[in-house]
């Protein structure tokens, strides 16, 4: 009866296996929730740069078709027409789009999760422990009955 106890070694090692590699093993929960916060991310970066890009088309399409707007841009650069005289003042540099937001670069960062081999090692030593618990027991039983 003693030995049947011994059965558990095993099933406690599979047991830690499981449970860590459905939580923090590659494709575990804590994985998928990191990877879910990236895609989150990219969605509203994405959304942002579609928005940029709008912005583009429409200051492109008003250059292209509206010659007031053209002056105006033109004037934000610092171009005057050929009838006009300025006086421009050196180091204050050129207000170019200041109106228009700009992005930084969003790099995806893989989840953190435990290696295979780590979950491995950490349920072997979790049922080593077991075993050792067993064996403890059985010699004070042991020696407690002698």
């Amino acid at each position: 009866m003693r030995l049947l106890r011994y059965i558990f070694v095993p099933w406690s090692i599979f047991l830690i296996y499981f449970i860590f590699s459905a939580i923090f093993g590659q494709n575990g929960t804590h994985a998928r929730r990191h990877l879910e916060l990236e895609q989150q991310l990219l969605v509203e970066n994405l959304e942002a740069l579609e928005m940029i890009s709008d912005e583009y088309q429409r200051t492109k399409e008003s250059l292209i078709h509206d010659q007031d707007a053209l002056s105006v841009y033109a004037r934000q650069l610092g171009f005057g027409r050929h009838d006009e005289e300025f006086i421009r003042i050196m180091g204050l540099g050129i207000a170019i789009n200041a109106d228009m937001p700009t992005e930084q670069v969003l790099y995806a960062t893989s989840p953190a999760f435990f290696p295979d081999k780590t979950i491995k090692i950490i349920a072997i030593v979790f049922g080593m422990l077991v075993f050792i618990f067993l064996l403890t027991m059985d010699f004070l039983s042991f020696k407690v009955s002698n």
